[in-house]
């Protein structure tokens, strides 16, 4: 298809792997396009949901999570139009609404690659095309480079060695809930378990400095049906979320009154408590994010541990 061709029909069918051969799709979907708008039907056993979603002209349709092919896409077209910037929608099958790309010249080589989750920079040749694309923020951090070739077969040959040895993959951030009573006061906290998958954490996936989503993918979640004393600092009974300011010598929790967002999504004008935690080093790395509480007869102690890093926080509950 070329790049100016419109998409009028899309089909999409999830299957297991082929060691169970027969069985019946995990998912199947199936789209057709008009002029303004998507139509979907989304198709899980006997299970169907229909999709509606309004799409202006010129919005790029996306099957993965990983849209270099687009970014390249938008960089070559920059390039042959001569313009500072472009500007895209673009819609990630199965979702339920359209996000942005904007592509923006820097230099003769180099361009910047945005949405409203990451922001990447570009080395690009004359043509456009991506060389090599590191990340600036985001969640996405990935670092991008151009190969004359890839061994498909044996990137599929080492994945499914490490499958037979450990068990399938799974999510790269699974979800979690932490229920527990510490001190009389009943705790929820819902969030993501990223996993190091041999990156490097803090300072890098997790940049010093900077308001960290304290898990993956949605925001972190808390409730306490007790107001809570931490470090000098009440804390109401309510339902909150928890996001972190990691530094090298240091971790601040910051609680926002804002809940259901997104992980990218902190409104810092709802900002409510900021407390310093104490950080500490752990004797063995953590494969998974994990957050506990050690509860004791008047409160507890809240952790944070992931790689080689414990922050925790003291609490007491309020009569």
């Amino acid at each position: 298809m070329g790049a100016d061709e419109i998409v009028k029909r899309f089909g999409f069918t999830a299957t297991i792997p082929a060691d169970s051969a027969g069985a019946p799709p995990v998912q199947v979907i199936d789209a057709t396009f008009t002029s303004d708008s998507m139509l979907m039907d989304i198709r899980r056993g006997k299970d169907v949901r229909p999709l509606h979603v309004a799409m202006p002209p010129g919005t790029v349709l996306l099957s993965g999570s990983s849209p270099w092919e687009m970014y390249e896409m938008l960089s070559m077209r920059l390039a042959a139009q001569k313009a500072d910037s472009l500007r895209r929608t673009a819609y990630y099958v199965g979702g339920d609404t359209l996000y942005y790309v904007t592509v923006r010249r820097r230099g003769r080589d180099s361009i910047d690659v945005q949405n409203q989750f990451d922001l990447y920079r570009a080395q690009v040749d004359r043509a456009g095309r991506i060389m090599h694309l590191t990340p600036v923020h985001g969640t996405q951090q990935f670092t991008v480079d151009r190969v004359k070739s890839v061994d498909l077969a044996a990137y599929v040959a080492t994945f499914l060695a490490a499958e037979k040895q450990s068990g399938a993959m799974g999510a790269l951030s699974s979800r979690d809930t932490l229920r527990v009573t510490a001190g009389g006061a009943s705790l929820w906290i819902d969030y993501g378990r990223p996993a190091a998958r041999g990156r490097a954490i803090f300072g890098a996936v997790v940049p010093w400095g900077a308001v960290w989503r304290t898990g993956a993918n949605a925001a972190t979640q808390f409730r306490t049906d007790r107001a809570l004393e931490m470090a000098g600092t009440t804390v109401p009974a309510g339902f909150y979320t928890l996001w972190s300011i990691p530094t090298p010598t240091g971790n601040k929790l910051v609680i926002n009154g804002q809940t259901g967002q997104w992980g990218t999504d902190h409104d810092p004008a709802k900002d409510q408590y900021t407390i310093d935690m104490h950080v500490s080093a752990l004797p063995q790395p953590v494969e998974r994010f994990t957050i506990s509480v050690e509860p004791s007869d008047q409160g507890g102690t809240l952790r944070l541990d992931w790689d080689t890093r414990r922050s925790s926080l003291g609490f007491s509950v309020k009569p």
